[in-house]
């Protein structure tokens, strides 16, 4: 599925970035997040093809998380795949105040989904958990 590649220059934890035919490169983390297409995000760019028009279609789909890229070859895709991110945050609460004192990213799911000529749901995802803050913590007493 996902290939694992140490990079020295990674962009933000949880951040997508998407090549395409042309080597054009449509990153979250440089584009501060925001869609160069429509009014929303750069995940909503890629998810909805906007950049394929420009730039042909996409070869590569990857998502960063703990010093590592994580990348899908997604010329061995069918054309109807769809690509997953979905992030899980954390935070933690002082009791006493209310306060949020840490909050972040504990895990990112990131795979595709397409379906097959049956119509079947196909996807795979890969599971990438923070390994302090990637579970439920215990109510704090």
């Amino acid at each position: 599925m996902a290939d694992q590649t140490p990079s020295p220059t990674l962009p933000l934890d949880t951040s997508v970035e998407a090549e395409y035919e042309d080597g054009y490169v449509h990153s979250e983390t440089e584009l501060g997040d925001r869609s160069l297409y429509v009014e929303g995000n750069t995940f909503t760019d890629i998810l909805h093809g906007h950049p394929c028009e420009e730039h042909g279609p996409m070869v590569r789909f990857s998502c960063f998380y703990l010093n590592q890229r994580y990348d899908i070859d997604w010329t061995v895709l069918p054309a109807s795949a769809r690509p997953i991110r979905f992030r899980h945050g954390f935070s933690t609460m002082d009791t006493g105040t209310g306060e949020i004192v840490e909050s972040g990213w504990s895990g990112i799911d990131f795979g595709f989904q397409y379906n097959d000529e049956d119509g079947s749901n196909q996807q795979e995802v890969l599971k990438v958990r923070d390994p302090v803050h990637g579970h439920h913590a215990p109510p704090v007493e």
